[in-house]
């Protein structure tokens, strides 16, 4: 309706007895006068101002006037105001008209503010009417939002106070986990002190009550051992949950990445390494959780190009953009081995394509080395084992899933690249390492150790005259070392695991990898597999308690997730070391209570026995 429509139009006098709301609408207005005066018949120009309350009766309106001549103009009692009233979400603003009721200058300078009190007398009805409950609506928002407020407050207060008593519960299990095991380590030692005093008195012929004793003693310690490994059984089920949990609280719900080292204040403490990804998509997958499988496979979906030229090693796990534009071959295929992992655990092929591009760009980059190896990417000539290693089981994948020969016979070339770069077949007692770290590299890397036997399985390497047991002989002569580590709560507990390379190089002295010390555990649980298959049960005991002692060690390094969203649940530091030379040109991530996505993951697979390169997946030594 039209102001002028005198159905609609509203008469105002006296309006003062109106109740009055608070509201800020921006307000547009100019003066008409009277024609006959000065000035008459003329609009003065569009001035803006904003309400200072409302009412049905009329508004408070506050503006800048820079000319005071205009604002005496104003005052004037037979001036109409135009008022053109703007209400937040409505498209057009109201229309009104009003007269001067009042004038005040609260504010000095150069320009200076006013408060004017308008009596509306002519405004339609039912746009006083939707002004008014626009204004109530935004009274009682405020209202609302100050009672949420007080509600959010006292939500926070005592989500936090659960929060801590979680947090304190974790920290407790985890510690109580190490202490234990510390306590196991020395009493095993004990009864290897015990072991020896017997032999020694058996062999000066002694049977007595000196010898008596030491069985009596031995026995209350294999009575303590078989109590701690109860009590440890139902700890390390709880902890193993609580380490999925970790990964869960800390994946992104819009991109679906994990960051990679939480608590890392360094450089790549917002990054996402795409090699962790694939490993975290693993591990969901062997606890039936495809959801946030899904959620780190579909960020990959998302970004694949028609001209797919490889991930990025990583990304801002917040926002999905590159953190590092590197793009090595390696980490791409860990993404590929996920995807190979989540088809054929699920039956779902919907990131098949993803999968296959991957292959097809490794082709390509494959294509350009006539021995048939990958280079450590597009970019680079340098070659690296690890990468060959993981190529040969993801073609081995692609073949198995998509029937098509031409990942078959990349898998071939990836072999012989292998046979004539990688493995030294030259029998027992290595002095040099029986698996070069790359083409002419004979660096020691205690990763190519593990993942011949993952990716190659023992029986394969003795095809190709290398001995399995020695290699895993050499990594651990060689890259086994014991350190101490202080945990948060300040014990110093001494740990026996893996370092990355042979620490007697490094001035760093030894460092334990949690992942890599995964890594041969996985293998080790692979020997012991490929022994027991054929009848050999001693030497499959063997290795499957070799396996079992460092699984044992690594829950002395499990600690409890120092941020808030990790609520102190189970995670693992990259290493006992921070910020220190790996030997293979990176360093370790700052602080050692820095937990790992890496470190983590790969001790679950352990722990899981779960071999990533094979898709059999439990650990299978054919």
């Amino acid at each position: 309706m039209m102001i002028g429509d005198k159905k609609e139009k509203i008469s105002f006098a006296d309006k003062r007895k109106y109740i009055r709301l608070r509201s800020i609408f921006p307000v547009e207005f100019r003066v008409v006068l009277p024609e006959g005066g000065e000035g008459g018949g003329f609009p003065s120009p569009w001035q803006q101002g904003y309400t200072c309350n409302v009412s049905e009766g009329g508004i408070c309106l506050e503006t800048v006037i820079f000319n005071e001549a205009m604002i005496e103009q104003f005052r004037r009692s037979d001036a109409v105001w135009e008022l053109q009233i703007r209400i937040p979400l409505r498209h057009s603003p109201i229309s009104a008209q009003a007269r001067l009721a009042w004038v005040r200058k609260v504010g000095g300078g150069r320009a200076p503010r006013y408060l004017i009190g308008l009596t509306f007398c002519a405004i339609v009805h039912s746009d006083c009417d939707r002004m008014l409950s626009q204004a109530r609506w935004f009274s009682i928002s405020t209202r609302t939002a100050v009672a949420a407020a007080t509600v959010l407050l006292l939500g926070v207060m005592i989500s936090g106070f659960y929060a801590y008593q979680l947090r304190t519960a974790n920290e407790r299990l985890v510690d109580n986990l190490a202490r234990l095991e510390e306590e196991e380590t020395r009493m095993r030692r004990m009864l290897e002190e015990i072991g020896l005093e017997k032999k020694m008195l058996a062999a000066e012929g002694q049977s007595g009550n000196e010898y008596e004793q030491l069985v009596r003693r031995e026995n209350r310690i294999a009575d303590r051992l078989r109590l701690l490994e109860r009590q440890k059984s139902g700890m390390e089920e709880v902890i193993l949950e609580k380490m999925h949990e970790w990964l869960k609280n800390h994946q992104n719900p819009l991109t679906g990445l994990i960051l990679s080292f939480e608590g890392e204040g360094g450089v790549v403490k917002d990054w996402a390494f795409i090699y962790d990804q694939a490993l975290a998509a693993n591990v969901f997958l062997l606890f039936h959780n495809e959801r946030d499988a899904r959620r780190i496979l579909n960020f990959f979906k998302q970004k694949t190009v028609e001209d797919f030229q490889g991930f990025s090693n990583a990304y801002y796990y917040d926002s999905g953009d590159v953190a590092e534009h590197t793009v090595h071959c390696g980490p791409n295929i860990w993404v590929g081995v996920a995807i190979m992992q989540y088809t054929k655990k699920t039956g779902d092929d919907y990131y098949l394509p993803v999968a296959r591009k991957i292959a097809d760009w490794l082709l390509s980059v494959q294509e350009k080395d006539p021995a048939g190896g990958l280079k450590g990417g597009p970019s680079f000539s340098w070659f690296a084992t690890e990468h060959n290693l993981d190529a040969y089981a993801f073609f081995g994948m692609m073949h198995t899933l998509t029937g098509e020969e031409k990942y078959k016979t990349a898998q071939k070339r990836v072999l012989s690249w292998l046979k004539t770069y990688a493995l030294v077949p030259h029998g027992k007692d290595y002095a040099s390492p029986p698996i070069n770290r790359g083409r002419g590299d004979a660096t020691i890397a205690t990763d190519t150790f593990a993942w011949s036997l993952a990716a190659l399985s023992p029986a394969r390497l003795r095809r190709l005259g290398m001995d399995p047991q020695e290699i895993m002989n050499f990594a651990e002569e060689h890259c086994a070392v014991q350190v101490s580590f202080r945990r948060p709560s300040g014990v110093v507990v001494e740990v026996k695991g893996f370092d990355f390379a042979k620490s007697i190089h490094m001035p760093r002295g030894g460092m334990v990898s949690p992942e890599w010390t995964s890594q041969m555990i996985v293998s080790y649980q692979i020997l012991s597999e490929y022994f027991s298959k054929r009848k050999r049960s001693i030497k499959a005991d063997y290795y499957a308690q070799k396996a079992g002692m460092y699984l044992h060690e690594l829950n002395k390094l499990i600690i409890s997730s120092p941020s808030a969203k990790g609520q102190g649940e189970g995670c693992l530091p990259y290493a006992t070391l921070e910020d220190a030379d790996t030997g293979h040109g990176w360093h370790t991530p700052l602080g050692t209570n820095t937990c790992s996505i890496a470190g983590t993951a790969y001790m679950i697979m352990a722990m899981k026995q779960f071999n990533p390169l094979r898709l059999e997946g439990k650990v299978l030594g054919r």
